[in-house]
């Protein structure tokens, strides 16, 4: 049986020529004096050398003056680096400098790494509890629709999950008119799994809890991003692997943002054994790139860290799927770019122009980037 009493065994340009001449009234000329004959000009007695010599100083010290006060002046002009800012916020340079680049930058902190719709927790990957995320959860039925249920009616969520699974839901029921699905466990404090992981150990032996109840602090149910599904008809519980109604729900899950947390296939990654009804939200594209690669999240963590934005990076479109783009190109779709994060408490990360973004950490060793063209 699972946590909640199910058995997990069933699933400078050139100066232009002067043309103008001057009168001698307009160079300065006295008319009134005789021209000097070319015989004069030729008897003409050479400059001292002592005169030559300071002339070339003074022209020097000229030169050098004005060379220091033209490039002070082309310094001070240059633009100037618009500063980072908080993640969560766009910015570009400002207006008044084309400096041809193709991207933005913004500033994120370092805590940003533990928070977010990607974050990785498994059990040897501990969840931080970070206030940002903790003083978010919800609890569903202030915001849910009435195409699912609740077994506990003080169920707790992230909102977002609240709603893309009330998006689910209800067109699952435009589709066949099914409104069954159950929300059979949500978000989990740590005291709430620690009673949980001794009752298992208590009834089934250290073994079983180990298999089946994450350790406290190590629970994907703590992120509030996770939750534990079955089928209530009228009371008659039936799970969502094996309900044929479920069908809809189990091939268009990931279009939402869910996927399947721990398959059969993949229990060596993950180190949990199957569970069929413990569906956790990634957000889209990635639940649908994890989907079409058959990647659980283990896998998906470690394949992002090779495309940043300098280098090639992922685009997804609906209509072509996953595409690798080299960073000299364009993205026709979704964009995902990985950073790991600098030395110190931010690191400073690219978007590309036109493009908004959100930004998740992956609870371990960077963020996880999914710019958005604008439309």
């Amino acid at each position: 049986m699972n946590e909640n009493g199910y058995d997990p065994h069933g699933q400078f340009p050139e100066m232009p020529e002067v043309k103008r001449r001057y009168t001698p009234e307009e160079a300065g000329h006295d008319t009134r004096r005789k021209p000097v004959s070319r015989i004069r000009r030729r008897r003409r007695k050479s400059l001292n050398p002592g005169v030559l010599l300071i002339c070339l100083i003074l022209a020097a010290v000229i030169g050098v003056s004005l060379y220091l006060i033209i490039s002070g002046k082309n310094r001070t002009a240059l633009p100037q680096e618009t500063s980072g800012v908080s993640a969560g916020e766009t910015t570009e340079p400002l207006e008044s400098v084309d400096d041809g680049r193709d991207w933005y930058t913004v500033t994120v902190s370092e805590a940003q790494i533990y928070v977010g719709d990607l974050i990785l927790v498994n059990a040897s990957t501990e969840y931080r509890f970070p206030a940002e995320a903790e003083n978010s959860i919800t609890a569903v039925s202030s915001l849910k629709n009435g195409y699912y249920l609740l077994a506990d009616p003080d169920a707790k969520l992230e909102p977002k999950v609240i709603e893309s699974f009330n998006k689910l839901c209800s067109d699952y029921y435009a589709y066949s008119g099914f409104a069954y699905m159950q929300v059979n466990s949500a978000y989990r404090s740590r005291d709430d799994q620690i009673s949980i992981y001794n009752q298992y150990t208590e009834s089934y032996g250290a073994d079983y809890a180990k298999a089946y109840v994450a350790n406290p602090g190590f629970s994907e149910h703590h992120t509030g991003l996770a939750m534990d599904l079955n089928i209530n008809r009228n009371g008659a519980i039936s799970y969502v692997e094996s309900d044929e109604g479920a069908a809809w729900f189990r091939e268009n899950a990931g279009n939402y943002g869910f996927i399947l947390r721990y398959p059969s296939d993949k229990v060596y990654m993950t180190g949990i054994n199957y569970e069929s009804w413990h569906y956790r939200y990634v957000g889209t594209p990635h639940s649908l790139i994890m989907n079409d690669m058959n990647m659980c999240l283990e896998e998906y963590e470690r394949f992002l860290k090779d495309y940043t934005y300098d280098t090639t990076r992922i685009a997804y479109n609906n209509a072509t799927g996953v595409e690798y783009v080299p960073a000299e190109e364009d993205a026709d779709g979704r964009t995902l770019i990985y950073y790991a994060p600098s030395e110190g408490e931010e690191t400073e990360i690219k978007i590309p122009k036109g493009y908004t973004y959100e930004l998740s950490g992956n609870n371990t060793d960077g963020f996880i980037i999914t710019a958005n063209p604008d439309a």
